[in-house]
């Protein structure tokens, strides 16, 4: 197995894989629906319209058609959540309830695989400590009127884990220390600062002191409601007015939506998620029963949050102030957004006000009134890029005809550049064919490389086309994978009839893989192969397609037998070149020997057609 085992026993893992239902663990990212045998659902790993994603029950494996991704419940795991193996395997462990031998555990720690779990446990007693300093009458009184000043509830607070940290410069760091906490998790976890960091940025250990200090604290939580960071705001204007967590191994925030675990259930729901800028914006509109709401974390949206928010919805409302700063934020916005397959409407909001003094001014029907008159992204842009424009001079009109344009060269469906174009013409009096001339001028100018020697399959890339000469090995490796192979069949096999490389290894564990009695241990050989660099990934995508022949038997014969002739011709054309070799040299008696050898291949190719073999 290419990688590495944690030296957790193959029977623990077979057990871990055999009681994880991946449908169910898929469905967590994914809205999957049944298809024949397999589950099919949009991709979770590249961009798409139409569903390519596969899920097979009965062989627990996923594939995708579109960009080649594909494995096992440990393999989605590591794909998906940025896992090591150990770690995914020790996270599938825990869901099943299944506990990995201590032999295990020491491997785990001998391979950093338990990081994660003490920065899980570190946060925790983090955000458990901030919420008792809040609601401590005399430590959290500053912080809980500068709250109830804002408006927000005790149990809104309880039910988001806001808390409270003093001004103290050790305050954290000495009740973990206390608690057995290394510094150096300390400072990975990002809850402290290594006294020497200014001098010296790599050091991580010794002493240290808090991050965060005399600021309400806002738990960051991952989908499964496990804190992976934090984010502060003080109490006054002292700058940074908000400070989030930095990166670390458990928080990414390119990745992450924060209130996203609070607002799954009733963004799935309405298949809608409305996303604003900060953590108070979403505890506002939760507080008043607006619980599809969540924000990003001190970032733009980013083509990751994209691919997070595929798994629950395809709508998402993006609110905006009515400000400059709002109208070229929906402008960045749109490149993320274009092609994704996710409806995108945009949500203004008067100047001055945000979703937290808005819905607390006007209340929560006057919110979803806005939400209501919510306009698609992609008009709302091309409105505010053109508004003003006919009272424009001709260079200044141009330039911004021009930045629509190059909009819409990007939407890739005709019809909605057709009719987009159309209106363009049509607010501006221009003839719509001129505008259309103007797409190959600017495509010509655009700075882009339009080729690439390695597809890039983050971006939905199609796989290569399978040769049709090498149907037969495809065959009969795929068949060997949904158990129509017996060990006959493998025995009859060699490896070096197989010209594609991943073929060849699946034979190769194929045959690694047959019991004292003669059968074949399938499980083992989809556990093996599943996790083979060479393979995985074929696996991974003959699994979840079905065979489909009238008789697999006497198919599986007429595949061997096209190998078996492959080889005998390979065999003859090798004799052939080494006999006229040896005509021209005089070798009589390497000639006849030759001669011999070409008779008796010519033999076995004749007896072939009409031999069964095993």
């Amino acid at each position: 197995m290419a990688t590495a085992s944690g030296g957790i026993p193959p029977s623990i893992l077979h057990q871990i894989r055999d009681s994880v239902d991946i449908v169910d663990l898929v469905s967590q990212y994914v809205s999957l629906s049944k298809t024949g045998q397999n589950y099919k659902g949009l991709c979770p790993f590249h961009a798409e319209k139409t569903p390519s994603f596969s899920v097979n029950s009965p062989k627990q494996m996923f594939y995708c058609f579109g960009c080649g991704e594909g494995g096992d419940a440990f393999t989605f795991l590591i794909k998906k959540e940025g896992l090591t193996f150990v770690e995914a395997v020790k996270d599938l462990a825990e869901r099943a309830h299944i506990v990995i031998p201590e032999e295990a555990g020491r491997s785990f720690a001998q391979g950093n695989g338990d990081q994660r779990k003490v920065l899980e446990e570190l946060h925790l007693a983090s955000r458990e400590w901030f919420h008792r300093n809040l609601v401590e009458p005399t430590v959290g009184r500053p912080a809980i009127q500068y709250l109830e000043g804002r408006g927000f509830s005790m149990d809104t607070l309880e039910r988001f884990g806001v808390g409270f940290v003093p001004s103290a410069w050790d305050g954290l760091t000495q009740y973990l220390l206390k608690r057995g906490a290394n510094p150096a998790d300390l400072v990975r976890a990002g809850l402290a600062i290594a006294k020497n960091a200014e001098t010296n940025p790599s050091a991580s250990s010794g002493r240290c002191y808090d991050r965060f200090r005399g600021r309400v604290m806002v738990p960051i939580s991952d989908l499964r409601s496990r804190v992976i960071a934090f984010g502060g705001r003080v109490l006054d204007d002292n700058t940074p007015k908000y400070l989030n967590s930095p990166e670390t191994p458990l928080f990414n925030k390119r990745r992450c939506l924060f209130g996203l675990d609070h607002a799954r259930e009733d963004a799935s729901r309405l298949n809608q998620l409305l996303i604003v800028e900060g953590y108070f914006d979403v505890l506002a509109l939760h507080q008043v029963g607006i619980k599809h709401a969540s924000a990003p974390l001190g970032t733009a949206l980013t083509a990751e949050h994209v691919d997070l928010l595929r798994r629950f919805v395809n709508s998402v409302v993006l609110t905006f102030d009515g400000d400059a700063a709002g109208v070229s934020a929906s402008v960045r916005t749109l490149d993320v957004f274009l092609n994704s397959g996710i409806g995108v409407n945009v949500l203004l909001l008067p100047a001055g006000d945000d979703p937290d003094t808005f819905v607390k001014g006007h209340g929560a029907d006057a919110f979803r009134e806005l939400q209501e008159q919510a306009v698609p992204l992609l008009d709302f842009v091309i409105e505010r890029s053109l508004a003003g424009a006919q009272k424009s001079s001709v260079e200044e009109r141009t330039r911004r005809i021009d930045d629509v344009l190059r909009i819409l060269s990007k939407v890739t469906n005709p019809i909605e550049k057709e009719e987009h174009t159309q209106r363009v013409a049509e607010q501006l009096g221009i003839r719509h064919h001129l505008l259309l001339e103007r797409f190959p001028m600017l495509l010509r100018n655009r700075d882009v490389k339009k080729s690439s020697p390695v597809p890039n399959r983050s971006q939905g890339s199609r796989v290569p086309q399978r040769k049709r000469d090498n149907r037969e090995e495809r065959d009969l490796v795929g068949l060997l994978l949904h158990g129509e192979l017996n060990a006959q069949h493998v025995k009859a096999l060699r490896p070096d009839d197989f010209s594609v490389p991943a073929h060849r290894r699946l034979i190769e564990i194929g045959l690694e893989h047959i019991r004292d009695d003669g059968s074949l241990s399938l499980p083992n050989i989809i556990m093996e192969s599943s996790h083979d660099d060479t393979c995985a990934q074929l696996t991974a995508e003959l699994i979840v397609e079905v065979p489909h022949f009238d008789d697999h038997q006497e198919y599986i014969q007429d595949c061997l037998r096209v190998l078996k002739q492959r080889r005998l011709k390979s065999s003859l054309d090798d004799i052939i070149v080494r006999l006229r070799i040896a005509e021209r040299e005089g070798r009589v008696e390497d000639v006849k020997d030759l001669n011999d050898q070409i008779e008796a291949l010519r033999g076995q190719k004749a007896d072939l057609a009409i031999t069964e073999l095993p």
